[in-house]
């Protein structure tokens, strides 16, 4: 990452793990963002912890502190994002008493009224996952994917996950801009991605041996969402790092990859996981 991009900080932060075009912090992410420059990073896709059901990992959010607690970070984020950055955050309520719980809803709300956009919910529907759930309700098998802005035409690229095809639309438009009335042709490119992403969470069981997280999340979810929101070459950040997922996506795309973790354990087993994605790469 280029000098001018470390300097000008309100308090000196020394990363434990800087390398293969990464950086990896122990800390409070409130804290270590205060201490990044403005307007230095290009996205941030995370999964923080759930309210209360990580306690055992993390300490756990209380659902009545969640809100004040997610503006807190997000305000941050705000300040260390460029100007078209945004921000992905993988979330689902669990079911408390027989009924959804509302901190997800309150959370969203609490962004918004902090004056950020949501652009968009997007699933991620996780293919053979285990039956989540009560019993007496369908099984549990999708989490959503918030994205947030400081404005409503963030940074962003709908085709650079998206698959070839042989075939896409030539459609006319409403005034407003969306589409309607698609007709066919015969054309040939890449199509935008669905708003729904489905994946299988067994892709998050550790393969390699480098990685010991309870609640990991697949590296593969964390390169369609960064594939998204990040330019080619752009900066993505994860302030609840954890098992570096978003590193390793980061290292197979060519971004620069900032982690928080609040635990130094974690941290250290991201470095050896990043360490040995970046030896399969020069392999």
């Amino acid at each position: 990452m280029e000098q001018q991009n470390r300097g000008h900080m309100a308090r000196q932060v020394t990363p434990a793990y800087d390398r293969n075009g990464a950086q990896l912090y122990v800390g409070d992410c409130v804290e270590v963002m205060a201490a990044l420059p403005a307007e230095s990073v290009d996205a941030i896709v995370t999964s923080p912890p759930y309210a209360m059901q990580r306690k055992a990992t993390y300490g756990g959010i209380p659902e009545a502190e969640y809100p004040a607690w997610t503006v807190a970070w997000m305000n941050e984020a705000r300040r260390i994002l460029k100007p078209d950055g945004s921000v992905i955050i993988n979330i689902r309520p669990h079911i408390k008493n027989g009924q959804i719980s509302d901190y997800v809803l309150r959370t969203r709300l609490a962004i918004r009224g902090r004056g950020w956009t949501e652009c968009e919910e997007m699933i991620w529907n996780k293919k053979s996952g285990a039956p989540m759930g009560s019993t007496k309700r369908p099984r549990r098998s999708w989490e959503s994917l918030l994205w947030f802005a400081k404005h409503g035409r963030p940074y962003s690229d709908p085709k650079a996950g998206g698959r070839e095809s042989a075939w896409s639309g030539t459609p006319s438009k409403f005034k407003d801009g969306h589409t309607h009335n698609l007709q066919l042709t015969s054309w040939a490119g890449r199509s935008r991605v669905a708003d729904v992403v489905d994946m299988s969470v067994r892709l998050a069981a550790d393969s390699d041996g480098t990685t010991d997280h309870p609640a990991p999340f697949p590296w593969q979810l964390a390169e369609w969402c960064g594939k998204l929101i990040t330019p080619p070459g752009g900066t993505i950040l994860d302030p609840f790092n954890g098992s570096a997922s978003t590193g390793v996506a980061a290292l197979r795309n060519g971004w620069n990859y900032i982690g928080i973790d609040a635990v130094p354990e974690y941290i250290e087993m991201s470095g050896r996981r990043l360490d040995h994605e970046a030896g399969k790469e020069a392999a």
